[in-house]
């Protein structure tokens, strides 16, 4: 127990570092739905809405820790239904705020949309719009009137709170980039032809969510992030918030109506919620559950999750959390075209409106197609006049407590939100996509694949903006959730090679001080190498024992497979037999302390973090402390053990090892200094 309790502090013990802080939520909703008709988003044909399918809505969450009075240390989420987020929204809705709460901090404001393919248009330059519906600006002038108003009505309602978080699963979202044999892909290109090869991506069926409590433990809003845009309700005239109807009803119905339901959207760019096999058999079971629509079906997929995670996680709420905000607008490397492609893109364009002026009346067809192609113009001329041929990409990333949320812009791949979480040290991530202009961002094997959402009038950056993305957005969460220690001791650092303080004892001054197999290790003033090409175990040791000490080891280990240790308290039986603790070294061990013949594994090190301090093949450096039954070590300068192993040995030699088995390993010595303590 002693040891495992160790493991847990040295992974994630050090998350608490950071200052925790009384937290504090206000949260409100918007009706964002028009009361006249508009044109829809979400098709390249112009459609305008005769009625409404279900509400569409924009919530507010604004969080914060410390001083409630301090505004500009809070956050002001707001998810809307809507396609996606033009900067035009963002800005003014930033300016609206500010004008009414004058201390908050703008930048800490972001939208993200759910990408409902049934809400109203907000880029004025997609469609020709008839003159009797409302316009682009008008809509967005009524969006930024609502939201603000609610941004105001959660702060005035700020009040202290608690948090808790969970993690559930649910079939949402399958991959919807179909590929075939010829090497093509196409978004929903169908799964019935003999040349279909299967999916292009890879899938994520998680179910994040965050949850706010007032003091007392009343559910005051949800987050919940599902990996699949809303569109099952998809075509025809009617606005609709998609299956984020069904969830808030059926959330609300079980949490208190006026609870706030937080839809994000994650990473889905080649995922959403249409079934690609087995129709009919899903068709069947949801009948046989007594659901009449898909809406509903993935209403209660994802609330039955949200809700059980509830159930399990409600009485873990915490009033203090660590809590951070971090904001940047990243210039990630523009999609550059050949001036071929320019020309192919322009000469479709220059087709479509000599067809659109011979026949005004297609207009509905045709608009979509020349701005889709005119927007890509325009970026390539962007990235012509800058230098950098940069696309400059907003981002958010923030800790809540033990999670961490990112968000982007795009219509985000999946593969890319996978790496994110892979690589996050944080214990549960959110990927939040279309906080800005919904271009797809698709991957390498997606260009190559080629079709809709991976081509140039579909992307701003290419895969090697993807790749940028998640680096940035990783470095960043990593930094927020930083889980190494890093409290070496005075004692333990060294200036310019030398150790600081009186009384060290250099082992290395002379061969005559060990006992070792000339076969395996040369021993020499100032050095130590050992070699071997695998088999037995090989030792060499010091004569003298050392009871209570500290060390200082400056080493090199190159080799393939190649795995040593530095041991302390070592009882030798034979070259090959030496019973003692290892400060480990070699993969998937560094940083951990193994007792030969004894306990085994005393204390493991988390291998994954191992890759950001230790220099490998390189000059490393151990400083190790050994007092009683308590030893500690720090791989150049992290903490990897701490740890009271009681009733282990107290008293041997010092030494180092080559592991057996079919590793070939070479280990360089040049400095072990080592301070008896009395």
């Amino acid at each position: 127990m002693i040891r495992l309790l160790s493991v847990l502090f040295l992974w994630f013990g050090s998350l608490s570092h950071a200052v925790e802080r009384q937290l504090y939520v206000g949260r409100a909703e918007a009706n964002i739905t028009p009361n006249e008709p508009v044109a829809l988003e979400g098709s390249f044909t112009l459609r305008i809405s005769d009625g409404v399918h279900s509400p569409i809505r924009a919530s507010v969450l604004i969080i914060g820790a410390g001083d409630p009075d301090e505004d500009k240390d809070l956050s002001v989420i707001v998810s809307a239904d809507l396609v996606h987020i033009p900067k035009v929204i963002t800005d003014r809705l930033r300016d609206r705020v500010a004008e009414r709460i004058p201390n908050i901090n703008p930048s800490r404001i972001f939208i993200s949309a759910t990408h409902t393919h049934q809400a109203p248009v907000v880029m004025s330059d997609n469609f020709i719009l008839p003159k009797d519906i409302m316009s682009v600006d008008e809509y967005i002038d009524f969006f930024v009137g609502e939201v603000s108003e609610a941004v105001v009505k959660a702060h005035n309602g700020l009040s202290p709170g608690t948090f808790a978080w969970g993690l559930g699963h649910a079939q949402v979202a399958y991959n919807r980039r179909d590929t075939y044999s010829d090497g093509s892909a196409q978004v929903y290109g169908g799964v019935n032809g003999k040349n279909y090869l299967g999916p292009e991506g890879g899938e994520y069926q998680g179910i994040p969510a965050l949850f706010f409590f007032d003091e007392e433990g009343v559910p005051l809003a949800t987050a919940v992030n599902v990996w699949s845009p809303s569109q099952e309700y998809f075509g025809g005239n009617k606005i609709s918030a998609d299956f984020w109807a069904p969830v808030r009803n059926r959330l609300k119905s079980a949490l208190g109506e006026d609870h706030i339901v937080v839809p994000w959207c994650g990473a889905a760019g080649d995922q959403g919620p249409w079934r690609r096999i087995h129709n009919e058999a899903e068709d069947r079971m949801m009948k046989l559950r007594g659901i009449k629509s898909w809406l509903d079906e993935f209403g209660r997929r994802i609330t039955e999750s949200v809700l059980d995670t509830y159930s399990l996680v409600k009485d873990e709420r915490k009033s203090k959390i660590n809590f951070s905000h971090y904001t940047e607008t990243v210039p990630l490397p523009g999609w550059k075209l050949s001036e071929a492609q320019i020309k192919e893109i322009n000469d479709w364009k220059e087709a479509y409106e000599k067809e659109l002026k011979n026949d005004p009346s297609k207009a509905h067809r045709l608009a979509r197609q020349i701005s889709w192609r005119e927007q890509t113009l325009q970026r390539q001329e962007l990235f012509k006049n800058d230098p950098r041929g940069a696309y400059p990409s907003e981002i958010h990333v923030l800790r809540i407590g033990d999670v961490a949320v990112c968000t982007n812009q795009f219509e985000l791949y999946t593969e890319y939100g996978l790496r994110m979480l892979g690589r996050s040290d944080a214990k549960m991530t959110c990927v939040v996509q279309l906080t800005g202009p919904a271009h797809y961002l698709s991957t390498a094997r997606g260009i190559k694949s080629g079709g809709y959402g991976s081509r140039p009038e579909s992307c701003a950056v290419g895969s090697e903006g993807g790749d940028m993305l998640v680096n940035v957005t990783v470095e960043k969460i990593n930094e927020l959730f930083d889980p190494l220690i890093r409290n070496l001791p005075q004692g333990g650092s060294l200036d310019n090679g030398n150790p600081v303080g009186e009384g060290w004892a250099d082992l290395l001054d002379g061969p005559s001080n060990w006992e070792h197999e000339k076969d395996h290790w040369t021993i020499k003033k100032g050095s130590i190498i050992g070699e071997s090409d695998g088999g037995l175990h090989h030792f060499c040791w010091t004569k003298e024992s050392y009871r209570d000490f500290a060390a200082h080891v400056t080493f090199k280990m190159t080799g393939n497979g190649a795995n040593s240790g530095f041991g302390i308290r070592l009882e030798p039986v034979s070259f090959n037999d030496v019973p003692g603790y290892q400060v480990d070294m070699g993969k998937s061990y560094w940083g951990c302390l193994w007792e030969q013949g004894g306990d085994g594994m005393v204390q493991q090190f988390n291998p994954k973090y191992v890759s950001r301090f230790l220099k490998e093949g390189q000059w490393n450096h151990y400083y190790v402390e050994a007092r009683g039954n308590h030893i500690r070590a720090w791989l150049n300068g992290v903490s990897t053990i701490d740890v009271v192993h009681e009733e282990g040995r107290l008293n041997g030699k010092i030494g180092f090892e080559l592991c057996n088995g079919p590793k070939q390993t070479r280990i360089e010595i040049r400095q072990l200094l080592v301070k008896v303590y009395e």
